[in-house]
């Protein structure tokens, strides 16, 4: 795996002038260890905080090390600087590195050595916010990046030669943003990592983490393996098992005869694989989810949307936090988490669903309503759009988008009261304007994963969900937000 490069966000303005990281992502996935010593497996997530308007933050973790009981660093073989977007994370789990090869001992702290963080922020204050101007509805900016440091956390830790054995690193961006003269990134403030041994509710027994939503294109495909490729988070190779469900959720079916199997993919495909990081270290696919069963797929990128006329009319802003390109040359080869996008949707173009794990579920709507003409496309969204004529330009890279497809938003609240099966979600970020009084988020009984709380009736406080969000306005009678999981902080 290749070291990647990092541009930092050196511009803000509203109509998407952003720069961001680029490159592959590097993870040390498979035979990272050996040895007598234990396995040491690594995952990341993010603790958030309610109504934030920031809606990118890139970290490169650049090296890992342990402390022992008698003062040593003992280094965590790692592959290279692999890039992550926190934000993703505040629903989602992602894998920094499966059985690394570690001494057996006892450790009293992890030192992580981060690059030169960066993000992306929506200011609708109605004031400037540093460099970032008002403006009406909001202005989009950069944070000004931080510096390569290392972040030391305390742990008890005890590795056991021959064991298989696992942490997590939880960030928290929102303690790393400092707004004193203006705003920008500081990794040494407090309780910005946070280190855990604890297998969180809901994981399945057995497992010690989720490995959630990777999408990419599928370069090799067996019956019993998988590995995917993201232009934008790099590679991942997942093991096929009898129990992987192979969904095909698109209405026209991707899959010949509407029937998802694993026959239905191929290499070139588009998939987004949802998972397990086992307690062998191992990564299963529990689903894999055919987003373009084509073998020759268009370029496809996704990103969080808003409103914005930095094409002209009809066109729509974009945050970009995932991609797949394969045209030579395109805008987007080095296109990094956070870059903007301007999107201008084709008179011809299709909007579509993507329903992933949901698929199927009774109770899941059936039809597009609230997700099938351009009125329906609103701030805080999710899509993933099939893309042609990419170019840079004055407004971010501009390209033409034939198919957007409606994915899974990821967005932070405060629990409110149940309502069936799901419940009312208040405290989202203000940005999003679309519902006139606090949401309700539906959850599948069958289908919604919950980490951190057993099930719906169990949550309280701070919530992340990773949900399909409809137009509140012809949208789901059940409610706007579909949760594919749910995580209680």
């Amino acid at each position: 795996m290749n070291s990647r490069s990092y541009l930092v966000f050196a511009v803000c303005a509203a109509s998407l002038l952003l720069s961001s990281c680029s490159g592959v992502g590097n993870r040390c996935v498979t035979n990272c260890g050996g040895g007598g010593n234990a396995s040491l497996s690594v995952s990341i997530s993010d603790t958030p905080p309610t109504n934030t308007t920031v809606v990118s933050f890139t970290l490169p973790i650049i090296a890992i090390s342990l402390t022992s009981s008698s003062g040593t660093q003992v280094a965590v073989p790692t592959s290279g600087t692999a890039n992550f977007e926190l934000t993703r994370l505040q629903t989602d789990s992602d894998v920094v590195v499966t059985n690394a090869s570690v001494a057996a001992g006892t450790y009293t702290a992890i030192n992580v050595t981060v690059g030169a963080a960066s993000g992306t922020f929506i200011n609708n204050s109605g004031a400037a916010v540093g460099a970032c101007p008002a403006a009406n509805p909001f202005s989009v900016c950069g944070i000004p990046s931080g510096v390569t440091t290392t972040i030391t956390s305390p742990i008890s830790l005890t590795l056991t030669g021959g064991a298989h054995q696992w942490l997590d690193l939880d960030f928290n961006y929102n303690n790393a943003i400092v707004t004193t003269s203006g705003i920008g990134i500081d990794m040494q403030q407090p309780n910005v990592l946070t280190a855990t041994t604890t297998t969180p509710i809901g994981v399945p027994s057995g497992d010690f983490a989720f490995v959630d939503d990777f999408t990419g294109r599928v370069t090799t495909v067996s019956s019993s393996s998988i590995t995917l490729s993201s232009t934008v988070r790099g590679n991942l190779t997942a093991t096929i098992t009898g129990t992987t469900q192979i969904f095909d959720p698109q209405s026209p079916a991707q899959c010949t005869g509407g029937t998802a199997t694993l026959s239905c993919i191929h290499v070139g495909s588009i998939v987004s694989l949802q998972g397990v990081l086992t307690n062998t270290g191992a990564i299963d696919a529990t689903s894999l989810d055919v987003i373009d069963a084509s073998t020759t797929p268009a370029d496809e990128v996704e990103g969080t949307i808003y409103p914005s006329t930095c094409n002209g009319t009809g066109s729509i802003g974009m945050i970009l936090s995932d991609s797949s390109i394969v045209s030579s040359g395109s805008a987007f080869s080095s296109a990094g988490f956070g870059s903007g996008v301007c999107l201008t949707l084709s008179p011809t173009g299709s909007l579509l669903i993507d329903s992933g794990i949901l698929t199927g579920q009774p109770g899941l709507p059936v039809t597009n309503a609230g997700f099938n003409n351009a009125t329906d496309l609103l701030a805080g969204q999710t899509i993933r759009a099939k893309v042609t004529g990419a170019a840079s330009g004055t407004n971010g890279i501009n390209a033409t988008a034939t198919a957007m497809i409606l994915r899974f938003s990821r967005l932070t609240g405060t629990f409110g009261t149940l309502s069936g099966n799901g419940f009312i979600i208040n405290g989202l970020p203000t940005y999003i304007t679309a519902f006139v009084a606090p949401p309700v988020v539906q959850t599948f009984t069958n289908a919604t994963l919950f980490e951190g709380a057993a099930n719906v009736s169990s949550l309280s406080g701070t919530v992340s969900i990773s949900a399909l969000f409809y137009n509140p306005v012809g949208g789901p009678t059940t409610g706007p937000l579909q949760a594919a999981k749910v995580r209680q902080h």
